[in-house]
């Protein structure tokens, strides 16, 4: 240690005097900094935060306006005119803007909004460096029809994520958003299809976009997606009561990953020219009642998907296509080997089977069982129903989290694919509030062993504690 302090030129003695002369003056070594590395600390601060520095020192007073993020939210001020002012202040004192990542968040339920006071103030937000840029319209009480936040796209030199909710973006007649990778266009109104379409394959490195479309004045809405980038796609529909007219769906996308499909559907079309060899798919799709031949469009949606390896489809869903079992022919998922799915317990005996029999080369099945109060009646036939021929010889793996019932649903379920399956494997089940009896488990292990599983396993869960208040009914969101 000393041979090595002597090499530097510094005693031992000395370097501790100095550190205690440094204590006892109490010298302030993050002021000594330079300013460019102060600002970019206080960027991890909220706005809140940074301007609360200010009173540190004369040196401080102004550090906060240099700052290269400024997030907001527009119920911490007194009014839309206030906010709207602050922005103003803020972008004038920058001058030639240092910034690098702005988010506006619009409160709707404190005050009345005045979305069009924020177009003049966003429109001076320069973005030819800007990186990261969003705007979001909350509200959960009021109603939020024809609140958009109208907004001009500029030139988007720096721009990596672009994340708009409820906004209504004006004409642009040129725009490149060569570095642009994420995309979030939730409920934006653009000012026509083709601005919609330019948007997107303006932006040459994209690969991840979610996107609902609202439409105005009864006006269709035909999306397209052509992007030779783009890896990750989710499509939203908006709830039934802002359908205004219907859409259609084109998507041109050969490096496509992953596709999620949410909330409700009601295109006219849905049309896949290209996506990626290997491609897993998310449908989360609550169907409106249709007849025909409005009910062959969704079929036609099905069969896009007809060789995907890699499924997770939720309970609405399912039910759904379970009603497709009395069309001809019926739907096929051929190359499909890992499905995830949701489905009632107390779900017709006959869904099951008529849903796996679509999947003729599934090997890895996963399910998790709910209890729905809308389904139908509850069943214990089970046991009566055969897996489809295809699927004796294919399936692999079966996992199942699933609530205990009285009647003891999941463990006939459990035993249901125990005997139907010759080339099942690995069967795991995950029990909510587990107490099985210690000579129901037993008879499982014997069932499993007489039917050559070498994986066979039962998991309680515990149930996590709820943090709502008492009475608290929980919906599921469906923002991205």
């Amino acid at each position: 240690m000393e041979k090595s302090q002597k090499r530097f030129g510094v005693s031992s003695s000395c370097s501790v005097r100095e550190g205690e002369r440094a204590v006892i003056r109490g010298e302030d070594m993050i002021s000594l900094l330079p300013e460019p590395l102060l600002c970019h600390i206080l960027g991890f601060l909220t706005i809140d935060e940074a301007i609360w520095t200010s009173v540190l020192s004369s040196r401080w007073r102004h550090l906060w306006k240099w700052v290269p993020r400024l997030e907001l939210d527009s119920s911490y001020f007194a009014s839309d005119k206030v906010c709207v002012d602050f922005i103003d202040k803020f972008l004038a004192f920058q001058g030639k803007s240092y910034l690098r990542e702005f988010k506006l968040t619009i409160d709707h339920d404190v005050v009345y909004s005045n979305v069009s006071l924020y177009e003049p103030g966003l429109g001076r937000v320069d973005m030819r460096k800007l990186e990261r840029f969003q705007v979001e319209n909350r509200f959960e009480q009021r109603s939020v029809d024809n609140i958009v936040t109208p907004l001009t796209l500029s030139v988007c030199e720096a721009l990596i994520s672009l994340k708009l909710h409820f906004v209504r973006l004006n004409e642009f007649e040129s725009l490149s958003l060569p570095c642009l990778k994420i995309m979030f266009l939730e409920d934006v109104v653009f000012p026509s299809d083709a601005a919609a379409e330019a948007l997107i394959s303006t932006s040459p490195v994209l690969e991840i976009l979610k996107i609902s479309l609202q439409s105005i004045d009864d006006v269709s809405v035909a999306l397209r997606v052509c992007s030779p980038s783009l890896k990750r796609f989710t499509l939203k529909g908006v709830e039934r009561y802002y359908v205004r007219g219907h859409s259609s769906v084109l998507i041109d996308a050969p490096k496509l990953e992953y596709l999620s499909l949410m909330g409700y559907y009601h295109s006219r079309s849905f049309k896949i020219i290209s996506m990626a060899d290997f491609v897993k798919v998310d449908i989360d799709v609550e169907f409106m009642l249709m007849r025909d031949p409005k009910r062959k469009i969704i079929y036609n949606l099905v069969k896009n998907f007809s060789g995907v390896e890699d499924m997770t489809i939720s309970w609405k869903s399912l039910e759904f296509i379970y009603s497709f079992h009395h069309m001809k022919p019926p739907p096929k998922f051929h190359d499909l080997t890992v499905l995830r799915a949701t489905m009632c317990l107390y779900a017709s005996p006959e869904l099951l089977p008529v849903v796996l029999k679509s999947c003729p080369n599934l090997k890895h099945l996963t399910l998790e069982l709910v209890i729905d109060d809308d389904s139908y009646e509850e069943s214990t036939r089970l046991s009566t129903v055969k897996l489809p021929h295809c699927l004796v010889s294919s399936l692999e793996s079966v996992e199942m989290e699933s609530p205990v019932t009285e009647k003891a649903i999941e463990l006939k379920l459990a035993r249901y694919f125990m005997k139907n399956s010759t080339t099942l494997k690995k069967l795991v089940l995950r029990l909510n509030d587990c107490t099985l009896k210690p000579c129901v488990l037993e008879q499982l292990v014997k069932t499993s062993r007489r039917y050559g599983l070498s994986q066979f396993e039962v998991i309680p869960v515990v149930p996590t504690p709820n943090p709502r208040p008492e009475g608290y009914v929980y919906e599921k969101s469906h923002r991205f």
